[in-house]
């Protein structure tokens, strides 16, 4: 076998490894917030509850999402059936970064294009996540192979039309992005386009008119339209002052990230913009053109510029500039390696800095994924959907956690936008699980942000069957005594030594469980013997009553189980784990 032949078979093995790992991790690996609220919001929409319960109109949230989300018949399926779409879109922005880099996929360098693409960390830490910015991506990516990989005259710039009018309808944030990079190819098309600026310009405006007709053809249909309109009043609306609650601050240490994930793109991308200053300080506005590196410096400009512009730059933006990064790499790296790759003295020296400075950066950030699995969150849904009926019995958690199931009000969602709005009374979350009770609240570092009331309210009717999971119920003094129904529906009555509650010691008043006798425990409940299995219970107060040397537990068990079962220990604010 020739040395070309091996390198193609390693590359080869190379990314079907990575195709298949990344398979793995999409299915595996913890979810984060912002996926969970995407799916809950899509379920809004594909259901008709968007009257009800608060969503977007996002094109993003609309087609297979909606789909996966209305269909599922578990939350787990519609997670992994979601997070498997994206895991295509993932590897479309790789297939798009590798072809735009190279000019050629099916070539040597389009390969090793591909992997390199493949091998960027930042995209395996939210490239396949359900969020809008890899759609955004994708518009974007689209928009530069069909301009600058494959001109195809007017036809390019009636794709790139449609194609920037998507991304806004994707999300709003795309306009930081789409406008700049439009007028940019307006005001300078490529020499590769014959046609005057004016007649690029009017397919351009084709291409925007028909997505334009097309996606309001496409909202109308669904009944979608005012929804879509009302998004900037309904964030309005709904935010009540959270802008001003949140803190700007830079993307230093969002782009600090980079310096330990791809130390290399970061060296490469900086060679590569100082060769570009000395061009252009050279030679002067003649440097001005598309046969460099210069747009691709450009377009790496849009993006900083879009990052500085947020005002919140969390970590997940770096999938707005990572990719525009290595385009200008990689095209500056094909520029040295035409002149080194004649002296094979380097290639020792070449290998060695690709392994240290990009591959083994690459497998540590990526390996850590295996530390941050998605199985407590699974076990939660799966015990969440046992313990209701999809139709009468509301999961709260203000994330999104079980979009099977519905939530307590319009506002279910705990968002920095709107802590605000959750401290006014009747949008307080007491007041909430007051007016329409869940049987299941999950509780996590979201929940934090409550109010202590809140809390005391959660504490007074829930009781933790572990700290990240509770469930209506109550525990009574020794000796038995009164207590509220406020959900009807199956619980069981057991000693709180029997009852699965976890860390007893704090659930609803119980501050010192009572000793247990020895024998069975027998109660009463409203004068009634107390069965071994669950029994119903309406609205209202009821009364047990047992042997002094007893304490009660009344625990929700829901339609079809007879009892919750014992669910191990795990701190809440560990259910979620974003930007780790």
């Amino acid at each position: 076998m020739s040395l070309r032949s091996a390198g193609i078979a390693l590359l080869l093995a190379g990314l079907a490894a990575l195709v298949w790992y990344s398979a793995r991790l999409a299915a595996n690996r913890i979810y984060q917030v912002d996926e969970c609220q995407n799916l809950y919001m899509a379920r809004i929409l594909a259901t008709g509850h968007a009257s009800e319960l608060f969503t977007t109109g996002s094109l993003f949230l609309m087609g297979p999402l909606s789909w996966i989300s209305k269909y599922a018949a578990q939350s787990a399926q519609a997670f992994v059936a979601a997070r498997l779409l994206f895991l295509g879109i993932f590897w479309l922005n790789v297939l798009l970064l590798a072809s735009i880099a190279s000019g050629r996929l099916c070539s040597i360098r389009g390969l090793v294009a591909l992997v390199a693409a493949a091998t960027l960390a930042p995209l395996w830490d939210y490239g396949f996540e359900v969020r809008h910015d890899n759609l955004i991506l994708t518009n974007i990516l689209l928009i530069w192979w069909t301009i600058r990989a494959r001109p195809m005259g007017a036809l390019s710039y009636m794709l790139a039309g449609g194609v920037a009018v998507a991304a806004l309808f994707v999300a709003v944030k795309a306009v930081v992005y789409v406008i700049p990079l439009s007028v940019a190819i307006l005001a300078f098309p490529p020499p590769a386009f014959r046609r005057s600026r004016w007649q690029l310009g009017l397919a351009w405006l084709a291409g925007t008119l028909v997505a334009t007709v097309v996606i309001r053809l496409c909202y109308g249909a669904g009944g979608k339209w005012e929804l879509y309109l009302s998004v900037f009043h309904g964030v309005t609306k709904y935010s009540a002052g959270g802008a001003s609650g949140n803190a700007r601050f830079w993307p230093w240490v969002t782009l600090s990230r980079l310096l330990g994930q791809t130390p290399l793109l970061l060296a490469m991308t900086t060679a590569a913009c100082l060769a570009v200053a000395a061009e252009l300080w050279r030679r002067g506005r003649t440097g001005l053109n598309w046969d460099g590196i210069l747009p691709e410096v450009l377009l790496l400009a849009i993006a900083l510029g879009g990052l500085m512009a947020n005002p919140t730059p969390y970590p997940y933006n770096v999938l707005h500039v990572v990719p525009y990064a290595f385009l200008l790499a990689f095209r500056y790296g094909t520029v040295i390696w035409k002149q080194v790759q004649d002296s094979s003295r380097l290639w020792p020296f070449v290998a060695s800095v690709i392994i240290f400075a990009h591959l083994a950066p690459f497998r540590y950030a990526v390996q850590r994924h295996l530390n941050y699995s998605n199985a407590r969150q699974t076990t939660l849904m799966n015990l969440a959907e046992d313990l209701t009926d999809a139709a009468k019995d509301p999961v709260y958690d203000g994330i999104g956690l079980v979009p099977t199931r519905p939530t307590i009000h319009f506002q279910w969602y705990l968002h920095s936008l709107n802590l605000q709005l959750v401290k006014e009374p009747g949008h307080r979350v007491r007041d909430m699980l007051g007016a329409r009770p869940a049987a299941v609240v999950i509780p996590s570092y979201r929940t934090d942000w409550l109010s202590e009331e809140d809390h005391a309210f959660v504490r007074e009717r829930y009781v933790p069957v572990a700290d990240d999971f509770w469930v209506l119920g109550k525990v009574l003094q020794a000796g038995g005594g009164t207590f509220e129904v406020v959900h009807p529906g199956r619980y069981r009555i057991s000693s709180l030594q029997e009852s699965d509650l976890a860390d007893t010691c704090r659930v609803s008043g119980a501050q010192n469980p009572a000793r247990l006798e020895e024998g069975s425990f027998t109660a009463t409940l409203d004068g009634a013997p107390v069965t071994s299995g669950p029994v119903e219970l309406a609205v209202g107060e009821h009364r047990i009553e047992c042997k002094a040397g007893w304490q009660p537990a009344v625990v929700w068990v829901g339609p079809k189980l007879d009892r919750v079962g014992r669910l191990s220990e795990r701190d809440h604010r560990l259910l979620f784990v974003n930007w780790y």
